[in-house]
């Protein structure tokens, strides 16, 4: 059975592009190395060569990413076919969707790839991308698999009409449904208003990467980041935009510090900067307890996590979020929201804590319990260890169970 994976962002050697699809890409990774056939398929768009690159914001930008044919990202083929791109639109009308699976269909005729419908299968992650993956699996004569991973499902399609009825479409006409969550199925199922079979895939971690630093490596890690030494370290990641709960992060540590004043909040937040996080930081007066890691490069973020004490992420909208089951693996103390799938992953009290979102004066609470209670978030972090190691499964795992329901459903 050959597998062609199209994730919508996939690793790129390129400033906030080495965490694109970073997850993605460890689940196929995973699969490779199980023994799957599988290749990546990541249509990018066309632009023309030289001075001409510059005429149009679009072209300028896809010339500077300069994403080749076909390359290998740690072990693993990635295909770029290329994405009609005619300027000016108000001539060249073909619509994106069209052009998208144009350039799929594309892909297979132009490299004389032969497709049989019995022995390969498209598998396509983030609905919106899905649907046009699984429209050229259709035309193409061959299975689609989608899965769900978080905001496709729980925030596009209530953002118009087009988006709840393509998603519907697309849920309901693909051959293996699949997400990352329970909670993403049903909710997915209530969208169709049909029980509807799928299967949850969590995704795994590489737990023998993101595992608990050796005794007294805490503070060599702190002066690698350029962190201090002589102060608690609360760890959050994610990009920097108010669904991922920076806002309410920010006014519960201004509380936080009316009690204990001696901690840090260190941020990564690579991607698209939505918003200023050191102004929101000096806004709230925490410009001397607030350092912007900026993009941590996947190769080192395992020592980030064990440079500090808690993890926090008071998102508003997961799927599941993988940098908290991260910080679980690394034997942190966990502080997230409990939404969506977060309740599948953590048991309040037990592996970490669960908090309603948008609520920063739960927050403050949080985090001052936990800042005041070491015994706490030894045994948090250590449970939370415990569970991922014994029970969430690492990629491999959870890789192969996907990769069996591919090939043989």
């Amino acid at each position: 059975m050959r597998i062609w994976a199209f994730p919508s962002f996939y690793p790129y050697d390129y400033p906030d592009l080495h965490w694109h699809g970073i997850f993605a890409h460890r689940q196929i990774k995973a699969m490779v190395e199980n023994g799957a056939d599988i290749q990546v398929v990541q249509p990018v768009y066309w632009h023309p060569g030289g001075l001409l690159a510059g005429l149009h914001p679009d072209w300028k930008r896809a010339h500077e990413l300069n994403y080749p044919a076909k390359r290998v990202h740690d072990g693993v083929t990635v295909y770029h076919p290329r994405i009609e791109n005619l300027k000016p639109s108000r001539i060249f009308r073909k619509s994106y969707h069209d052009r998208y699976v144009s350039s799929i269909i594309g892909f297979f005729k132009n490299n004389g790839i032969k497709l049989d419908p019995k022995n390969d299968i498209f598998y396509s992650q983030w609905a919106p991308d899905a649907g046009m993956v699984q429209e050229a699996a259709q035309k193409l004569g061959v299975r689609s698999a989608v899965m769900v991973v978080g905001d496709d499902v729980l925030i596009l399609p209530q953002r118009s009409k087009h988006n709840h009825d393509f998603f519907v479409r697309t849920w309901q006409q693909a051959d293996i449904r699949l997400a990352v969550a329970a909670y993403l199925g049903k909710e997915a199922n209530k969208l169709v208003g049909t029980e509807l079979p799928f299967y949850t895939i969590h995704r795994g971690v590489n737990y023998d990467f993101f595992k608990p630093a050796a005794q007294g490596e805490q503070e060599l890690l702190k002066r690698e980041f350029g962190l201090p030494e002589d102060k608690l370290l609360i760890l959050t990641i994610g990009a920097p935009n108010e669904r991922k709960g920076w806002h309410d992060l920010f006014d519960a540590l201004k509380t936080v510090k009316d009690s204990y004043s001696n901690f840090v909040l260190a941020g990564v937040d690579g991607g698209l900067k939505i918003l200023d996080l050191k102004e929101e930081a000096r806004k709230r007066g925490l410009e001397n307890h607030f350092i912007s890691l900026g993009e941590v490069v996947p190769q080192k973020i395992n020592r980030l996590y064990n440079a500090v004490d808690i993890f926090c992420l008071p998102s508003h909208s997961e799927g599941i979020a993988n940098s908290v089951v991260e910080a679980m693996s690394s034997g942190k103390a966990v502080i997230t929201t409990n939404i969506c799938g977060h309740p599948e992953l953590i048991k309040s009290y037990e592996t970490g804590i669960l908090i309603p979102p948008k609520e920063p004066k739960v927050l403050s609470d949080t985090l001052l319990e936990l800042i005041g209670d070491e015994a706490l978030r030894s045994r948090l972090g250590a449970n939370a260890r415990h569970f991922i190691t014994a029970h969430w499964g690492n990629f491999a795992d959870n890789a192969k169970i996907l990769q069996d329901i591919l090939q043989t459903r």
